[in-house]
């Protein structure tokens, strides 16, 4: 998952340089840039509701605004698994039910804007990243080394279009409502033995400073 991560900041950080480079500064779309923290609800869809039942999350992003009314922004969201059955996961050496103990969904979000008033902005996000499942299951080789994961993980890559929009109550008081759709195929990593699923409907609200 580091090794996903890693490559998706690279992205973020190669297309905001790119796009710098045609403004008046290097830096102008950081100088811009806002932050964002809020939260909402994930709420399992088909398969995977079958294992999750709805449950809250916290996000933390970071947008940065380029030409053309796009911007590039940074999204992690915390879930705390609501687990209704237990799934199959396939250790080396054995295979063993696991639960989840939490979810964390990273995304780069491209964003364009649709339409814009005075008071508000309609965006398109389209968010392309990783979402990992910590389980209880112990990793049988683990030995207390730096860098070692003690229990096991489930990943995959995250695919989240959605819509957001921001709306300024008053001067410094901008708040986002949006929704998204989250899938994650996490049967395709191989470590998961049965289909959970992926597909999450993400409805939030956050506040911009």
């Amino acid at each position: 998952m580091k090794h996903v991560i890693s490559i998706l900041v690279t992205v973020f950080l190669s297309l905001s340089f790119a796009t710098a480079q045609n403004d008046s500064s290097i830096f102008d779309s950081f100088d811009n840039a806002t932050f964002a923290i809020g939260g909402g609800i994930f709420m399992p869809q088909g398969q995977l509701s079958n294992y999750f039942g709805t449950a809250p999350f916290l996000e933390i992003s970071g947008n940065f605004p380029l030409r053309r009314k796009r911007a590039i922004s940074l999204t992690l969201q915390v879930v705390v698994p609501n687990q209704k059955d237990d799934f199959l996961y396939r250790r080396t050496i054995d295979t063993i039910q696991a639960k989840s103990t939490m979810m964390l969904n990273f995304t780069v979000n491209f964003k364009k804007s649709l339409h814009t008033t005075a008071k508000g902005n309609l965006e398109l996000k389209l968010g392309l990243g990783v979402s990992a499942i910590t389980t209880d299951a112990r990793n049988p080789f683990y030995s207390g080394d730096e860098g070692e994961e003690k229990y096991e993980t489930v990943s995959a890559v995250l695919f989240s279009p959605g819509l957001e929009y921001q709306y300024k109550f008053s001067e410094g008081n901008k708040f986002v409502i949006g929704v998204s759709v989250n899938y994650a195929p996490y049967k395709v990593e191989g470590a998961v033995r049965e289909n959970i699923g992926g597909l999450a409907l993400v409805p939030k609200i956050s506040y911009v400073f």
